[in-house]
């Protein structure tokens, strides 16, 4: 959970740490090699039902991939599985338990193809090697349905081979590759069967193929066209049936299955992409291994058993770490919170490749339309390493979606938190200090996205998450290092110890240290593009307020807010230029605080005096500006020249309102505090047995539009108001009255006992978490399987307290 920083402690920290280790710089640089090693492979195609591709190998990465589909029937290629996609109806895709230092169980129920996919992913413990044992079997065995499953392979780049000429095998044990990259050196690859028999009924000869056994051909792939394997694969076989069709033969229909095994008919020369094809019959479960080795490496998976060693070792491992660090003791309640974190894990992606900015369209302050950025240009090549928040809708990097993804991720594994983050630092723009809210990199990622999105735009920002984030690893590392009052003794890397940070601060401030200089031109880009008019206020508050800190979302609409990430949540309307909103000042006050607090231990006294005093004015700016003392009650506000106070409040009661509060802006004296549990705990308003609504119930644009940020409950509000409520209330409250005391205690208790039941059933019922929830009914809304941040029930389930 977010905690107060305590500038004095951490100051103390880290000087007495200076002191006695001077010098850091070869623990970090041991620290990235030993992270690099243990992160280097995954499904980090994360669009993918099930795709591998290594970390930051970028001009010569191998990438592999899965499909799969009914071969019984003609129609059956119309449902060959490939990406991750809502319209496959699958009644599970799910990690049960997933880590990608480790590896872990997915679970595919294909009710359309009669299939029951269990995939295991393992990898040696020096991260150099990695398994996928594919086990399938049929959900109905009365149905007659011949499951085909389709494996690719391509070494890209020009540097890179993959099963050329002699180096490709195949015997009755299995196909053998051998490959080489710069990268990646040399390395093979093994596929073998461990269960299982090939179909073999009708006569294969009439169809010139053989579903007895597996089919391997290879060819060349453009590098940019390699995600296209679906298409590629269809394509392919078409054109064999075609053939096949021209030829005059009939095809029987238990030979159909033989006719639907990929054919090299227009004779392509070898290459390094490979499909791999295999025909099951399903008189019995099938089973089969694909193993990577790098030659030389001592830590080779040699034979099956020693695979089956390994998942054993992982999924136990996996079980281990999950308890160390989250407490639930309701055993159906930990299997739920398992697999939400595994599916959050499971979408850890890495993307390389070109985005689309357009820099030349400029915004009209007083021009409310749709916004169209029609003066695209590719940029990059880029990287990012990135959660997302839904592998079938959303699968590519949102800036604010993933300071949440990490607040849940940094409990489970502090240092791939990190990780993460300083991959979206990376790409802050030296001379401009702009990231793009959403990272789009590459067509593949671009294939997943409406044109009309695409394009990104350096005057559009997003709420700054991820400083947000950083600020509080910082606390988290020096206020451990001040509880065990000693350094640690082993600093040795091991694959099992994720939390080298958290217990060696010094690394994380030399990380700060780094990036301070990129962090702060964000700062300004953020604090600069966003900042509001506020001329015409001053003829109302007249001294009583800052100028400077005045802020507005630069980008919104007549219907939509998009940079706030409140998408439809009720604005000003008619919109006017000179509209001040409230969320958007309190983000500039998080980011201040966030500042504030790193140049602190950064030894950087007149910088944290600046946001010192910067934070000062926006928690003021708060009042003078946004309070309505009639309402008891926070809003945006707007200008109406026709009505005798120039100032106008936008009376919308919801998320926004309550975002000082759910960022601890308010000071904890405030007595203010008892009008937000007033607001929050309002059964009428806001209050409901499935979580706090987005907006108020008796606002005349509840349940209109699209329904979107206008009544549904979403997660990581919700989570930031729980963790806000024990910030201000844990242990009695000291600075409050003993009524509003019990109040908070209740409520807290209440919401999340609420939030939890509601999430937990519909999870039980329909077996995904979802983007929001249903304010009437607690039914999962929005994008299902939305394991981004409404992953953060499991922080709610296992770090926050039951009771205050």
């Amino acid at each position: 959970m977010l905690r107060s920083l305590a500038l004095t402690i951490i100051w103390i920290c880290f000087t007495v740490l200076a002191e006695t280790r001077p010098s850091f710089e070869d623990d970090f640089q041991e620290f990235g090699r030993h992270t690099n090693q243990s992160l280097l492979w995954a499904p980090y195609r994360s669009n993918c039902y099930f795709g591998i591709r290594p970390r930051f190998v970028n001009e010569n990465p191998l990438m592999m991939g899965l499909m799969w589909f009914d071969a019984s029937e003609p129609q059956g290629l119309n449902q060959l599985r490939h990406f991750v996609d809502i319209g496959d109806k699958l009644e599970k895709y799910s990690y049960e338990r997933y880590d990608p230092r480790l590896g872990g169980k997915e679970v595919i129920i294909d009710r359309e193809n009669n299939l029951n996919l269990t995939i295991h992913f393992a990898k040696s413990r020096n991260g150099e090697n990695w398994g996928a044992r594919i086990s399938g079997e049929p959900l109905d065995p009365t149905k007659t349905k011949v499951p085909s499953l389709v494996m690719y392979f391509s070494q890209n780049g020009p540097a890179g081979n993959l099963g050329r000429d002699s180096t490709t095998r195949q015997d009755k044990n299995g196909i053998y590759l051998e490959g080489s990259a710069p990268e990646l050196g040399a390395y093979d690859i093994r596929i073998t069967d461990n269960s299982g028999e090939y179909y073999s009924g009708g006569p294969a000869s009439e169809v010139n193929g053989d579903s007895t056994k597996p089919s391997h051909i290879s060819f060349t792939v453009p590098d940019d066209q390699v995600w296209k394997a679906r298409d590629i694969f269809q394509t392919m076989l078409t054109e064999s049936i075609q053939q096949i069709v021209a030829s005059g033969k009939k095809i029987n229909p238990m030979s159909l299955p033989s006719a639907l095994m990929l054919r090299n008919t227009n004779n392509f020369p070898p290459g390094s992409f490979h499909f791999v094809q295999k025909t099951f019959d399903f008189k019995e479960p099938f089973e089969f291994d694909i193993i990577f080795n790098k030659k030389g490496s001592k830590q080779r998976i040699s034979s099956r058993n020693e695979f089956s060693t390994l998942i054993s070792w992982t999924m136990s491992e996996l079980e281990v770490r999950f308890n160390n660090k989250f407490s639930i003791k309701d055993l159906n309640l930990k299997q739920f919170a398992e697999e939400t974190l595994a599916n959050l894990m499971g979408g850890i992606g890495y993307f390389y490749g070109t985005q689309m900015v357009d820099r030349t369209t400029e915004f009209d302050e007083e021009q409310f339309e749709k916004i169209e950025l029609k003066a695209a240009k590719e940029e990059g090549p880029l990287q990012l390493f990135s959660s997302v928040p839904s592998r079938a809708f959303f699968p590519r990097g949102f800036y604010w979606d993933e300071g949440f993804h990490l607040l849940q991720m940094m409990e489970y594994d502090f240092d791939l938190a990190l990780e993460i983050l300083q991959s979206w630092f990376a790409l802050i723009e030296d001379d401009s200090g702009w990231v793009a809210r959403e990272l789009i990199l590459g067509s593949e990622a671009r294939s997943k996205v409406p044109e009309e999105f695409q394009v990104q735009n350096p005057n559009i920002a997003n709420p700054p998450t991820l400083l947000l984030c950083f600020s509080e690893m910082l606390a988290r590392a020096l206020e451990y290092q001040e509880s065990i009052n000693k350094e640690p003794e082993d600093h040795s890397f091991t694959a099992s110890n994720t939390d080298e940070l958290l217990k060696r601060p010094e690394l994380l401030t030399l990380f700060a240290k780094k990036v301070y200089p990129k962090l702060l031109k964000h700062y300004e880009w953020w604090t600069n593009s966003q900042r509001g008019f506020i001329e015409e206020y001053l003829e109302v508050l007249h001294n009583d307020v800052h100028p400077e800190e005045a802020f507005r979302w630069v980008g919104r609409t007549f219907t939509h807010c998009l940079p706030s990430g409140l998408d439809d949540y009720p604005r000003a309307q008619p919109p006017d230029v000179a509209e001040l909103h409230l969320d958007a000042l309190a983000w500039a006050g998080v980011m201040t605080r966030s500042m504030k607090q790193i140049s602190k231990v950064l030894d950087m006294p007149e910088e944290f005096e600046r946001f010192s005093q910067t934070e000062k004015k926006i928690i003021d700016n708060l009042d003078y500006i946004h309070w309505s003392e009639e309402d008891h009650c926070y809003y945006d506000v707007t200008i109406d020249d026709d009505k005798d106070e120039l100032r106008q409040f936008v009376r919308h009661e919801g998320y926004v309102s309550l975002m000082p509060f759910a960022l601890k802006l308010v000071p904890k004296k405030s007595d203010k505090l008892k009008w937000f549990l007033n607001s929050m705990g309002d059964n009428e308003k806001l209050f409901s047995d499935y979580g706090i609504l987005s907006l108020s119930r008796k606002d005349e644009v509840f349940e209109t539009g699209e329904v979107y940020w206008r009544g549904p409950v979403w997660i990581n509000m919700n989570y930031l108001l729980l963790d806000s409520l024990v910030f201000y209330f844990q242990q009695g409250g000291d600075e409050q009255d003993l009524e509003t005391v019990q109040k908070a205690q209740k409520l807290y208790s209440d919401l999340r006992t609420n939030l939890i039941a509601n999430m937990y059933r519909v999870w039980g019922e329909d077996g995904y978490v979802y983007e929001n929830y249903n304010h009437d009914t607690g039914k999962g809304t929005g994008v299902q399987h939305f394991t981004g941040w409404s992953s953060l029930i499991v922080n709610i389930l296992g770090i926050l307290p039951e009771r205050l």
